[in-house]
């Protein structure tokens, strides 16, 4: 196979504008929840966290510097690909263009890399720069406690606790950290349960029907991600702000290429072309102050 051939770059050119069209027009929510960390030149982002406090203080006297608490949430990259063969044979008849939809999948694939990473983050939190679990009910801001965690069932009883809890938050000063919660996440299972909670108009009220209070509260992402072992799960969010509960670390953008040159071991020993993608990034739930869990 002579990859200069015109057939080869035909293949390459199309191949190249079906993964960046998929890749650039599927959807994807990690936005929602996460905020971008590091830069492509670091393979490690170690990330500082300073005593909280909510507000500015009256300047009286020298400043009150805030402290470090002496931890870093550590982020390092793991690399990421997705590959598949077609037969040079294909490429020489020119009925490589079956393999399109393969190169499409592939294009989706990696718009939603950064959504399963940043899923996963919350989903398998683990402990956080404290060495306490990351979703716990017992956290300490100071002499401050912080419950981000609970095991009941997605309920607007439920809701409306994480609802609380969040909002009555202290922080490491003994001032009130102003949390108002901006969104709800649930996977498809809890999507009707979700929007009840928090769209319906009129609620049941013993025998009665009232206005729902929670009406427009909260907006709802329904993740695909959350299926399985995770489809019970909710999280209650405050997302909107430039700091966000999930930090996400993208030092590689996904990207297409391929081993095609008549000496390359895959071509000699298997006449077949390689064309992958890669990627290389992590993430880490960061904020617990800014998710409550409903970890079942």
């Amino acid at each position: 196979m002579n990859p200069n051939s015109e057939k080869f770059k035909a293949m390459v050119t199309s191949f190249d504008l079906s993964f960046k069209n998929a890749f650039t027009t599927a959807p994807n929510i990690y936005q929602k929840f996460s905020m971008k960390v590091g830069s492509s030149t670091s393979q490690t982002v170690e990330l500082p966290f300073f005593e909280l406090f909510s507000f500015m203080r009256k300047w009286v006297g020298d400043r009150q510097v805030k402290s470090l608490m002496g931890q870093k949430l550590t982020l390092h990259e793991s690399g990421y690909e997705d590959t598949i063969g077609i037969p040079v044979r294909d490429i020489e008849c020119d009925t490589w263009d079956l393999h399109a939809n393969a190169i499409v999948q592939m294009g989706e694939n990696a718009a939603t890399l950064w959504d399963r990473l940043a899923t996963e983050a919350l989903t398998n939190a683990g402990n956080w720069i404290d060495g306490k679990a990351f979703f716990a009910t017992d956290r300490k801001f100071g002499k401050n406690t912080i419950n981000n965690k609970t095991t009941s069932a997605l309920s607007a009883s439920a809701f409306n606790s994480a609802y609380a809890a969040m909002a009555a938050y202290v922080g490491h000063s003994g001032e009130p950290m102003g949390i108002i919660p901006d969104t709800l996440m649930v996977g498809p299972k809890l999507r009707t349960t979700a929007f009840e909670i928090v769209n319906a108009k009129l609620i049941a009220s013993g025998n009665a029907t009232v206005d729902n209070p929670n009406l427009g509260l909260v907006d709802v992402i329904i993740n695909p991600l959350l299926v399985g072992d995770y489809d019970d799960y909710w999280f209650v969010m405050k997302a909107k702000g430039a700091i966000k509960p999930v930090a996400i670390q993208k030092s590689r953008e996904p990207k297409l290429t391929h081993l095609d040159k008549p000496d390359d071991e895959n071509v000699f020993m298997k006449d077949e072309v390689l064309i992958g993608s890669s990627a290389y990034g992590s993430a880490a739930a960061a904020m617990p102050h800014l998710v409550y869990g409903g970890i079942l």
